[in-house]
């Protein structure tokens, strides 16, 4: 039997749900018209490509009460003629806690497993050995002033006074300008557009919180792997506790990591680019 359209799986899918695409697109903050080019079909029209159509699937599979898998595994076999769906990364449930949202992100324990840590010295430096070495290296010390001391002396046993020769000259000299340059401000990326479209991929286990104005819409340790997309005419507060854990793409335009391995921090996109967060 012939595998059902994926376009036409999801509008009966939806209408078996009983809402209309304005409503489903207010719920996914996805807009209606990406949402009926989904069910049309027609996934060249997306400027975002490839990874803005994964993660709009996946974000509608969930609220069509769908498998994510499965959606995604269509849409390969029918776009790519692949019939290997994507894999998901898996989390053990252990692993993942659920905590109570706050803006304090800088409180997030990041517990790495695969670098191995010794908090023992190696055999040759043992406390004994430093404090010899450092004995050592007193003595030594103290010869070498004392023989400095013994030649710098005067053979006849008095002291050699210098004499002056003239009368010192005091050279002026203009005080120099030191010239000091401003930091140059950082650039913001600048996209034209009646609304922004943010896919976030994450390469590792990384906390991330969504922020539109003072609403939370997304707060979830994300998996390697991992993609989410939110398309909005608002700008879009980005949060993490480990920014090199985070790919960001605007618009289909890769913008890299949030910021560096560790660091916390926080940034904004709209309409009209990246913006200061508020």
């Amino acid at each position: 039997m012939a595998v059902e359209k994926l376009g036409r799986w999801l509008r009966e899918a939806r209408q078996a749900k009983g809402v209309t695409l304005e409503e489903a697109g207010e719920a996914t903050r996805i807009r209606a018209r990406f949402l009926e080019l989904l069910e049309a079909g027609d996934f060249a029209a997306f400027p975002g490509g490839d990874v803005q159509l994964r993660g709009f699937l996946r974000i509608y599979a969930r609220y069509l009460d769908l498998s994510p898998e499965e959606v995604l595994g269509r849409y390969s076999a029918e776009v790519h003629n692949s019939d290997a769906p994507p894999i998901a990364a898996h989390v053990p449930e252990t692993e993942v806690q659920s905590a109570e949202p706050t803006d304090d992100l800088t409180s997030i324990r990041f517990r790495p497993r695969d670098i191995p840590v010794s908090s023992s010295l190696p055999r040759w430096m043992s406390v004994e050995t430093v404090l010899i070495v450092g004995f050592v290296l007193i003595i030594l010390l103290a010869i070498l002033a004392v023989a400095a001391y013994v030649t710098n002396q005067p053979d006849d046993g008095q002291a050699q006074v210098p004499v002056a020769t003239g009368a010192p000259t005091k050279i002026a000299s203009a005080p120099t300008a030191t010239a000091t340059s401003a930091a140059p401000a950082p650039t913001l990326v600048t996209i034209s557009g009646e609304e922004v479209t943010l896919t976030l991929e994450a390469t590792e286990h990384v906390l991330v919180r969504i922020e539109r104005g003072a609403e939370v819409i997304f707060e979830e340790m994300m998996a390697p792997g991992q993609i989410e997309t939110w398309s909005d005419d608002v700008p879009l507060v980005v949060k993490t506790g480990n920014g090199a854990g985070l790919q960001v793409s605007v618009n289909g335009q890769a913008q890299g990591a949030m910021c560096g391995r560790g660091e916390s921090c926080t940034r904004a996109w709209g309409p009209a680019g990246e913006v200061a967060p508020p």
